[in-house]
């Protein structure tokens, strides 16, 4: 079981494809799935209409701590 699930979201992938809705899972901190179906969760999140987007994008800004702050 997944510690969290999120589901419906719009995933980019980041080397320039289409984005996809899709769910995202976390276990122990890191991403354990992305896709469809990537199992039950402990907590779940509906991300309709919203993008997700796994690790960091730094659209512009050369100071990366104000993206973890």
């Amino acid at each position: 079981m997944n510690d969290l699930i999120i589901k419906n979201a719009i995933i980019p992938d980041g080397l320039g494809s289409p984005a996809v809705e899709g769910a995202l899972a976390v276990k122990d901190g890191r991403i354990a799935a992305i896709g469809q179906n990537v199992g039950e969760g402990r907590e779940m999140v509906d991300a309709e209409g919203l993008t997700l987007a796994p690790g960091i994008i730094d659209l512009h800004t050369h100071f990366d701590v104000q993206l973890t702050r």
